[in-house]
This record gives C-alpha cells, sequence and structure tokens, in this order.
C-alpha cells in the first residue's frame, strides 16, 4: 500500500508539474462535521490448518464461516483537514495554444482527520439468535484526489473569472484507518482502503488571492481490517479473521484559501 500511495503521489505529479507555472494555485484549510451511514460488516473465518495445503485449499483464501452484524451505526464527528490545488488559468503551455475551456478545470489534493468511533451498541449477527454488544474505538486519515470543473459568476476587474464559483469534484480516496473493537481478546489494526468521492461546492473570492468555501463530501470507502482473534460462536475454531465494512461518509465542511 505503501508503494501504491507513492505511485499515485508520483503519477499526479508528472501529470500537474508542467503546467504549474500556468495555474491559479491555492492552499488553505478547513473544518465542519462527518457523519457516516448504517453499515452491515462481515466477518469471514480462515482456518489456520496445517491439513489444508493437502486438500488444495489456502487457508488464506478459504473461508470457512462468515458472520454478518446488521444494523451498526457510527456516531458523527469533527473534521478537519486541509486542500492544495490549482485551477488551470492561461491558454497557452511552453507555447502551444490551449482551448480555452481548460480554465474551467483543476486538481486538488485533500488531506483530512476525523474520529469514525461506534457507539456501544447491541446488534444482531446472523445466523446467530444471540446478540453482541459491539463498540469500536477508531479514527480515519483520508486523503482525497480530486478531478475539479468549476463556473464563475459576478465578474469584475479584480476577479474576471468571476468570484462566485460553484464547482465539482470527483477522484480516488486514500482512507487510513485505526480500529479498535471491544470483541475478542485484541481485534484491532491499522489498514489502508481505496476509495472514491464526489464533492460539490462553493467557493467566494472576497479578494483576488482570499476565498473561503463550503462544501458537501461523499465518500464511499470498502474497509476491511485483518486480524488474529476469536470471536463469537466461531471463538474455539479459527482464528484469523477479516471484517469488512462499506463506509458511506458524508462531510460538510467549511474553510479559506490564499490563492497564489
Amino acid at each position: 500500500m505503501r508503494r501504491l500511495t507513492i505511485f499515485m503521489l508520483l503519477s499526479l505529479f508528472l501529470i500537474v508539474a508542467p503546467t504549474l507555472v500556468w495555474a491559479e494555485f491555492y492552499i488553505g484549510p478547513y473544518a465542519g462535521i462527518n457523519f457516516a451511514g448504517e453499515m452491515n460488516p462481515d466477518f469471514e473465518f480462515y482456518g489456520r490448518s496445517p491439513g489444508a495445503p493437502a486438500q488444495g485449499l489456502d487457508p488464506n483464501r478459504t473461508i470457512y464461516a462468515t458472520r454478518h452484524a446488521k444494523g451498526i451505526s457510527a456516531d458523527p464527528a469533527a473534521i478537519i483537514g486541509g486542500k492544495i490545488g490549482y485551477w488551470f488559468d492561461r491558454e497557452s503551455v511552453f507555447g502551444v495554444k490551449m482551448p480555452s475551456w481548460l480554465k474551467y478545470l483543476g486538481f486538488e489534493i485533500d488531506i483530512s482527520y476525523n474520529q469514525l468511533n461506534w457507539p456501544s451498541q447491541r446488534v444482531k449477527v446472523e445466523p446467530l439468535t444471540q446478540r453482541y454488544v459491539i463498540k469500536n474505538n477508531a479514527y480515519a486519515l483520508t486523503t482525497t484526489f480530486l478531478f475539479i470543473g468549476r463556473y464563475g459568476f459576478l465578474k469584475d476587474s479584480e476577479v474576471p473569472f468571476g468570484r462566485l464559483q460553484p464547482y465539482i469534484g470527483i477522484g480516488p480516496v486514500l482512507l487510513v484507518s485505526n480500529q479498535k473493537l471491544n470483541i475478542g481478546n485484541d481485534f484491532r489494526a491499522t489498514e489502508a482502503d481505496l476509495g472514491f468521492a464526489i464533492e460539490p461546492g462553493i467557493r467566494y473570492m472576497i479578494r483576488k488571492h482570499f476565498s473561503v468555501n463550503m462544501a458537501f463530501r461523499y465518500k464511499f470507502i470498502p474497509n476491511h481490517m485483518d486480524v488474529d482473534d476469536k470471536i463469537f460462536d466461531q471463538a474455539q475454531k479459527y482464528r484469523y479473521i477479516v471484517m469488512r465494512t462499506n463506509y458511506n461518509l458524508f462531510d460538510l465542511i467549511f474553510g479559506a484559501a490564499y490563492h497564489f
């Protein structure tokens, strides 16, 4: 995953580096609130039996049992972060005539932090009849790469593109999560997962070099968590468990930026 992160950053740099000189560059912080939709995590149990290879089975690939937790909620949490981005704003690059519509496009790197706690709750674990109390103390560090389009209104001599700039961005997300559940003996792990985000928002240029913005962001991230532990009715059989959770995350953020 570390190599993948480095590759993504390097690829983005190689794409945008030749044009940075001709771009409107901006940087700024933001804060807001994060909500998560209801989750239904799956717990996959893998055997570590010495006889598995003899049967043609890979203990790290073969699922011997699955349990499904239903209707888990997450606490709302404060989110803080920062944005680094740029808009294309020139019609010529290295002397080559560029299309005029290029000024409506840009890129952005967004890094944020928020807690991702599950409050203590009694949930049904299928196909079992017993309910279990599940709690998760977690946090998330998220890096989002957005490809953005914008349009300008309220044009004047100081901001020719327009002071009021609605925009929408879409792109991949890298989520690094640290989670600790109250089930088992040591059900905790730090993992990295890929997802995608979409962010509609609006920016207002107070001055040529200073803006404020508001945005609503949606992130979908298939999260996994690998542990060696014993839980539920499988506690006496299998130790290697993969918990899989689809996170639907919603951010309402308010920020400011300085434009170069």
